[in-house]
Order: structure tokens, then sequence, then C-alpha cells
């Protein structure tokens, strides 16, 4: 059980840094305590939302960029134009700002108003684009993208779902991270499937060293479109049919790298989020949170001596407009959630 530290961190152990861009990895492993108590196996959590931008985008920001430089495809001065995804936007113009290249993020309507602050605080320009609309709509934010390329020079997409260089940086940094932070005693990672880079790429790098490790990714399951339907699911379980399905999941994704998917609702996740905030004191994303009530759930039936390693993408702090707001939760049919850590009181 953890207690309080009865005095700092020794400062002799404390770095100074050249960049801010070398404050991108090496990001803390924290043991959970409270939830994982009487459990026979060790749950910790990877804290990205220590890098330097404040979510795990950042090291794909800094490997995009990295690559595509080396390679010719972005060339000083040029400009980075990005699809909206909040956190990946952020981490480029970031990273954009460092290596002189000005930014446009093409931003979906749903983005919250404090990444658009820091995005405009960055001097990234921005431009409407949607992302739950057909991929051939007009309006589609790749679709804008693509029609900025054909009628603009001097312009660079990284393309993150389907670009080597997200997985990459993951293997790169993340997994070789892990590995040497538990000693290589890790047997299970956890992380939500998203683009894919991270789970595929530090799912590569553990199989690699361990081939035993089991690596868990993990998604949403939402009404307007049930997981048990979706085609990377049924691909996954080679449900019938399987053979016939298009892929309609990104790319780099890679199923090789996978050992078992899971899915919860977004309900049951964000009131668990209240609780593990109350408990442990963690303040994590929506989806960091999915793949922590995963692993306990998991971590109950496990060996003892299993080291179950959940990742965190960014902090809680992003969502406090949205899936963590009282008054977001009573708009979106979940006032009994608001009820339950907020009391009965409705927000004024």
């Amino acid at each position: 059980m953890a207690s309080i530290p009865e005095q700092f961190p020794d400062p002799s152990l404390s770095r100074t840094y050249e960049s801010i861009l070398d404050l991108i990895g090496n990001t803390p492993l924290v043991r959970v305590n409270v939830l994982a108590r009487d459990l026979p196996a060790s749950v910790y959590v990877k804290l990205d939302h220590f890098n330097i931008g404040g979510s795990a985008k950042d090291r794909i920001a800094l490997n995009m960029l990295r690559q595509a430089s080396a390679a010719g495809e972005l060339r000083p001065g040029d400009r980075i134009i990005e699809t909206g995804q909040g956190n990946t936007s952020i981490a480029l113009a970031l990273a954009g700002v460092i290596g002189a290249h000005p930014s446009t993020v093409i931003a979906k309507p749903d983005l919250s108003p404090e990444k658009l602050n820091l995005l405009r605080m960055l001097g990234a320009a921005t431009t409407p684009g949607k992302l739950d609309v057909d991929k051939s709509d007009p309006e589609h934010a790749w679709v804008i993208a693509e029609r900025h390329l054909a009628e603009h020079d001097g312009l660079w997409w990284p393309r993150q779902h389907s670009t080597a260089s997200n997985p990459d940086a993951h293997y790169a940094s993340t997994g070789p991270e892990l590995w040497h932070q538990t000693g290589g005693r890790i047997t299970h990672f956890l992380a939500a499937v998203a683009t894919g880079g991270t789970v595929s790429g530090t799912g590569r790098f553990l199989h690699e060293q361990n081939p035993g490790v089991q690596v868990i990714g993990t998604t949403f399951d939402l009404p307007s479109k049930p997981w048990a339907d979706a085609a990377l699911n049924k691909v996954f379980h080679r449900a019938p049919g399987w053979e016939d399905l298009d892929p309609d999941w990104p790319e780099n994704i890679d199923l090789e790298q996978i050992d078992a998917l899971q899915a919860r609702t977004k309900e049951e996740v964000i009131d668990f989020a209240f609780h593990v905030a109350r408990t442990e004191g963690l303040l994590l994303g929506p989806s960091s949170v999915l793949s922590l009530k995963v692993a306990l759930e998991l971590a109950g039936s496990a060996q003892p001596g299993d080291v179950i390693v959940v990742y965190s993408a960014d902090h809680a702090r992003d969502y406090t407009s949205a899936e963590y707001n009282e008054q977001w939760l009573r708009t979106n049919d979940l006032g009994h959630v608001a009820d339950r850590w907020f009391g009965s009181r409705p927000a004024t």
C-alpha cells in the first residue's frame, strides 16, 4: 500500500534538457495500489501525459517528422496539414514549431475548446472538417486534406493511420522503456486500438523480447456501432464470413501483434474514471481508463507474479469539458453517473 512520501525525490537525479523535444519519452510507470490491492497480479500504468505536449501522440509526431525529413518527404519550411484528431494535431504543431514547420489543422466540430485554444496558441491555422461522415464526402477531413495537397505546394500530411513511422515510434521507445522499467517481467500489455500505432509497435517489440507477453487491444462498444458487428472484431475472431469483409480499420493495426481484443461501453468507463480518480488519484483519459478497467478484471484471474501494464495516452484534464463534466453527462443521458459522483442536484 502506497503512502504519502516523507520527502521530495533526490535532487541529484534531476536533469537538464537542451530542447523541449528531449522531453518526449521515458515517461513514468506507476503502480496501481488501492484498486489492485488484493489481486494476485501487479498492475502498472504508463503515464504518457508526462510527454511535453501532454499525450502519447508526441512520440509519433516526433518520429513522423524525423523520418519524413530524412526521406525528403518533408522539406525545410513545408507546412504540416493534419486532420483534427486533437492530441496528434497538438503534438505535430508543437514539433513543427521547433522544426520551423507551420501547421494547418482540419478541425473536427467536437474538438474541445481547450485543445483548439492550445493549437491557436502554437500558431496553428484551423479549418473545419468532419470525421463522422463517409470518406468520400467532400466535408470529410481526409478529402479536404487531399484537396489542399493537390492545390498547394509545400504541404506535408503525415497520415498517422497508415504511416509506418507511427508504430515505429512505439517500437523504438515505448516497448524498450517498458521492458527496462519492468526488468523484463511484463506479462501483459493493454492499450487502446485507435490508430494502431501503440498496440502494434509496442506489441512487436515486446513479442520479440518474449513471445509469451499478451498484447491486448481495447476499444469502446458504442450503441450506434456495436463492437460485435465491427469488421475488425469479426476478422480477428474469424467469425463466419470474415474472409469477405473489407478492412475498415487503420492500416497500422497489425493483427499479428494483438493477442486479444476487449470492448467496454463508454458509460461504464466514464463511471469507472471517477472511481479511479477518487481512489488512486489517477487522472486518466477515457481510453486509458478503458484499458485499466480491462486490466484489473484480468488481474483478478492472473497468476501471482504477473505484471500487467496499462498504457495511458493522455490526461483527464483534456476531458473536463466533455466526458468528465457534470453538465455534459446530464445532457448526454448519463445523469445517473452525474448523480453518483456530483450528487443529485443538477449543475447550474
